[in-house]
């Protein structure tokens, strides 16, 4: 097939073309682990099952026990890994397991058509192996909330986009609803999603342009409406609360690792190409006129990098925030950039020159984002180890299902309930506790008896030796761990 003809071919196939090789990659670590690949995933099914133990529930008793604590990250995910466990009659794990690869195709999917749409097929397939030298291609494989709203992001924007553009007010319902999907999934994305559109909106009112207001309004407004069917009932009974997690702050040398890290080397090196075409249009016209010259969906691209950069360098004022997390929702318009920058070479292609490098990068390209991607299906493993997986195992055969297991070790606690449904002292998502016991108080070993029982401890696990009570019995060691039952 020529070159100039897939601009105008309207194949799906061709479309699909990043999408399936990003299925093929993701099966591989699926296919030789048989667990999920992420930590946070432990976190996630023991959610699950809990809806599947409890129904409609807004109250978590088996984390941050024996307080326990009420639900603040939200369900859709959960929900979904609950129905198709039921469904199915397998273990959610499973179903995490083998979401991966189906997490990894539609991400790259919804990226790709997005682009597609918003300029031709040329530029949604480089954008789409663009894709796959970023941490997003790399997260694309873990079964979490934050992939599934990822999925849902180019989508929203792109609605509500073709609702401004007069196609309709359906746009702004579906891209509304979409939104809410979004605020039921994973509350960042959505707002930073909603940061975007309005960004966007306000960018198009700067420019003097007609904007249909109402398009906002029914876009925001099923957003909300959608968002509300979970979040209101829980803001009524429990309120809110966030513990803003701290970060390390970061120099401009570090900044720069995780900006590469993140978007990819080869996307910013072509994004910056196309910027600095934009640039040399602004010389060369003024910057009303140049302003006036940028589509609507240029203005979009622009808006939409700048606020996750300008966001990403809040640390800059001692806001703690996680960089690589900010990053990450930039990466949908610098790869549709880096594409319009390679691009750029083929606009040029009248001498022989650059038609011949022009080609040379396409093959190079293509070569290395496979090469990338099964690089790291390669490499990547499990983040729970089999220790930590036989420790959980243990509590479901020998665990009474009813007392607090004190883990004096991080991260112990997502697996030990979602496999054995025993309540932990702490339990993943850190930001949503609301009391927590003092662990500094069992790790400095200066505790009483009376402080055992209050707190309703009935296991102790340790990974370092730390000196016991005579009322402590070791019940259970493998290479790693050891878990002491409290006999009182």
């Amino acid at each position: 097939m020529e070159y100039e003809k897939i601009t105008k071919n309207k194949s799906v196939l061709l479309l699909l073309i990043p999408a399936i090789l990003a299925f093929i990659i993701a099966l591989i670590p699926t296919l030789k682990y048989q667990w999920p690949l992420s930590w946070d995933i432990y976190y996630h099914v023991h959610l699950a099952k809990l809806y599947m133990e409890q129904g409609l529930t807004f109250w978590d008793p088996l984390t941050y026990a024996p307080f326990g604590r009420p639900i603040f990250y939200p369900p859709l995910f959960h929900y979904l890994l609950a129905a198709l466990a039921a469904l199915l009659k397998v273990d959610p794990f499973q179903i995490a397991r083998y979401l991966q690869p189906v997490f990894a195709f539609s991400l790259v999917l919804s990226f790709t058509y997005v682009a597609r749409q918003f300029y031709n097929l040329r530029v949604a397939l480089l954008a789409g192996f663009f894709l796959f030298f970023t941490s997003v291609f790399h997260r694309a494989m873990l079964p979490l909330p934050e992939t599934l709203a990822l999925i849902f992001f180019p989508l929203a924007v792109y609605f509500y986009y073709c609702a401004l553009e007069g196609d309709g007010h359906i746009f702004a319902v579906l891209g509304g609803i979409i939104g809410g999907l979004m605020m039921l999934t994973h509350n960042l994305t959505g707002l930073i999603m909603l940061g975007v559109v309005l960004l966007f909106t306000l960018s198009l009112k700067l420019r003097k342009d007609e904007v249909d207001y109402s398009s906002l309004g029914i876009f925001l407004g099923f957003t909300l409406i959608v968002a509300a069917l979970w979040w209101v009932p829980l803001l009524i009974q429990y309120g809110y609360t966030f513990h803003n997690p701290q970060a390390v702050l970061q120099g401009p040398v570090e900044y720069l690792i995780i900006l590469a890290k993140t978007l990819g080397v080869p996307a910013l090196i072509f994004a910056v190409l196309w910027l600095i075409i934009r640039i040399k249009g602004f010389k060369e016209n003024s910057m009303k006129r140049w302003a006036e010259k940028l589509s609507r969906k240029d203005i979009l691209i622009i808006t939409w990098t700048l606020f996750l950069l300008i966001l990403s360098n809040a640390y800059i004022l001692g806001f703690s925030i996680l960089i690589d997390r900010i990053l990450n929702f930039a990466v949908f318009p610098v790869m549709i950039m880096a594409a319009l920058g390679l691009e750029y070479i083929h606009t040029c292609s009248t001498k022989p020159s650059y038609e011949k490098i022009y080609k040379v990068l396409i093959i190079i390209l293509i070569i290395s984002a496979v090469f990338s991607g099964l690089f790291y299906a390669l490499s990547v493993k499990p983040m729970v180890t089999d220790s930590q997986r036989d420790l959980a195992q243990w509590f479901v055969d020998n665990g009474d299902g009813k007392s607090v297991v004190m883990s004096l070790t991080e991260g112990i606690d997502p697996v030990i309930v979602s496999v054995s449904r025993q309540p932990v002292s702490t339990g993943g998502y850190q930001p949503g506790m609301v009391k927590v016991l003092d662990r500094n108080l069992y790790y400095s070993g200066n505790f009483t008896k009376e402080d055992v029982k209050r707190d309703n401890i009935g296991y102790f696990v340790e990974q370092s030796p730390i000196s016991h009570p005579g009322y402590f019995t070791l019940v259970y060691q493998n290479k790693d761990y050891k878990v002491w039952r409290v006999n009182i």
